[in-house]
């Protein structure tokens, strides 16, 4: 039972640290896109709505994605808090060829790679991503993010996009609007 304690205590800890949606059970099974045209996808994407995370913070979040000569995909995000702007370049990829949509993303060398799926994308408009790791099956962090391909997205689209991410027993309520006003090209 200390045991169980124990490993219940330190997955929690993990859990607020890394982000501030933890949850307790596992992660639910999502479902990705059956394809996913990776020379489409690249480019700019504009954060709309998103789970809050503990590294993400600030306003004009933007994803830049750009192919590598190995195949990877160079993650660029770029934000601005304070005035000052802020990014990350990381290293993203599909491991495995029959699930095109289910890429691994990270972010330092030497680090473990995480989830990036592709729920939904019409690759001009806006796309759904979403990730979850599970620990030990007792609690679980996940992230979700939509993005578009401009700073504003229609409502519609984006209730949809919240509604079938709902479908897969993701609490929606977790989203948050990111501030994409004023912000440089």
């Amino acid at each position: 039972m200390l045991r169980l304690l124990t490993i219940l205590s330190l997955t929690s800890a993990v859990c607020l640290v890394n982000s501030q949606v933890p949850s307790f059970g596992g992660c639910p099974t999502i479902k990705t896109q059956e394809t996913l045209d990776i020379q489409r996808y690249l480019g700019d994407w504009y954060e709309i709505f998103l789970f809050p995370t503990s590294f993400e913070k600030g306003k004009c979040t933007r994803a830049r994605y750009t192919l590598k000569p190995d195949g990877h995909i160079e993650v660029y995000n770029r934000g601005i808090e304070d005035g000052t702007e802020f990014s990350a370049v990381g290293d993203a990829y599909v491991p495995d060829q029959q699930y095109p949509a289910k890429l691994e993303v990270r972010f330092a060398p030497g680090t473990p790679y995480g989830n990036y799926w592709v729920i939904n994308t019409d690759y001009d408009t806006y796309t759904l991503i979403y990730s979850c790791s599970s620990f030990v099956g007792v609690a679980h962090v996940e992230f979700a993010w939509i993005l578009a391909r401009n700073q504003t997205l229609d409502p519609a689209i984006s209730q949809s996009l919240k509604a079938e991410l709902a479908s897969y027993n993701v609490d929606i309520s977790k989203f948050i609007v990111s501030d994409q006003s004023d912000c440089p090209p």
